[in-house]
């Protein structure tokens, strides 16, 4: 090839091995399965978000504890907890991040996809979130919505980086019926885990 091609390529390849700005080094996930308890959060065509969460993070789990971190569920049951008291689990030690799951919902039922959520002005945060929503985007065949920032309040309350992962929309009747479908779920957890491994500093 040119010249001035080679040294492009190089140069290129040489600014995708920089770590990016934000991330960090880190042995801890704190697991956040959404609602529970009195709050089942969305639901539709026979799906509760409570549950479909509690089975993802517990997936989401096992996958991490294989790679050698140290992971908590903020719960393991069917129990309503706090915000301040999930986000309070993650402040508990440094070197941890925290992320929470979700489905969506929306009254109008073609809307569709999956997205990641930071804190606005959270480099880290935003950089945990690119890593998930570009594998999510890899083997999900639905929309990408993308990585945002969004003033949530669990995120907010969270001294370290967190994101908040919407998983689909559960009243969507195409993506209600695989997010029911244990398979599918199981790929959203690896998916997820391969974003939360990428982020990690070697």
């Amino acid at each position: 090839m040119p010249v001035t091609t080679t040294r492009y390529f190089l140069f290129a390849l040489f600014l995708a091995c920089l770590p990016l700005q934000g991330a960090e080094d880190f042995d801890r996930v704190v697991i956040d399965p959404g609602h529970g308890g009195k709050d089942p959060g969305s639901h539709a065509y026979g799906l509760v978000e409570k549950n479909l969460t509690l089975d993802l993070a517990k997936r989401l789990e096992k996958i991490l504890k294989a790679k050698g971190l140290t992971t908590e569920l903020t719960r393991r049951s069917d129990v309503f907890v706090e915000l301040e008291d999930r986000a309070a689990k993650a402040n508990q030690k440094k070197r941890t991040i925290f992320i929470s799951l979700h489905f969506n919902g929306h009254t109008d039922r073609s809307i569709g996809g999956t997205e990641t959520l930071y804190w606005p002005g959270s480099d880290s945060g935003r950089v945990l979130a690119s890593y998930i929503q570009s594998e999510l985007g890899r083997r999900l065949v639905t929309r990408n919505r993308g990585f945002k920032p969004e003033r949530l309040k669990v995120l907010e309350a969270t001294h370290g980086t967190a994101v908040l992962v919407e998983c689909g929309f559960i009243t969507n009747r195409w993506e209600s019926q695989r997010s029911g479908a244990e398979w599918f779920r199981q790929i959203l957890a690896e998916e997820i885990a391969q974003g939360i491994l990428r982020y990690r500093k070697n």
